[in-house]
């Protein structure tokens, strides 16, 4: 009888994330105040109100999006009068993004509210959970970040 192994750390890190990644998701999305609009987009609401105008693809970079997301993410919240769009001054090809009154209103009034609900699932962790957790997430982020940068973008 073939002798069963257990899984490598790596392998059990792996099925950890994959059930974190949807759980994480669907938190929040559940967190989305009523009225509101997704969590994608109040970040970009929330990195324009942070960092002011910004080109698209600067926003598809502070989000972490393709181009063809962050499009349809400025072409939704337009939509809404939440952004606006004018040629770059400085480069005519690219588009600057800001917000409208409506898009700052909006920013004001639920990203306080979207932080502290979805806060509230770190509160099931110990204080020395949350400070592990505040520790390590930042380094595998990074991580994250660099091993995607160094694969070969898929066609």
């Amino acid at each position: 009888m073939p002798r069963q192994t257990s899984p490598s750390r790596s392998e059990e890190l792996v099925a950890l994330f994959t059930e974190l990644g949807p759980a994480w998701g669907a938190w929040i999305n559940a967190c989305t105040p009523a009225g509101s609009v997704s969590y994608v987009r109040m970040r970009l609401l929330n990195a324009l109100h942070t960092d002011g105008a910004q080109t698209m693809t600067q926003l598809a970079q502070a989000l972490g999006v393709t181009q063809r997301r962050i499009t349809a993410l400025v072409d939704a919240l337009d939509e809404d009068g939440l952004v606006e769009r004018r040629p770059n001054p400085a480069d005519g090809r690219s588009t600057v993004v800001s917000l409208t009154r409506g898009g700052t209103a909006l920013q004001k009034l639920a990203w306080d509210e979207y932080r502290t609900d979805i806060s509230r699932a770190f509160n099931d962790l110990s204080p020395e959970q949350q400070e592990q957790l505040i520790e390590i997430t930042p380094v595998l982020t990074e991580a994250l970040r660099r091993h995607t940068a160094n694969r070969p973008t898929p066609r």
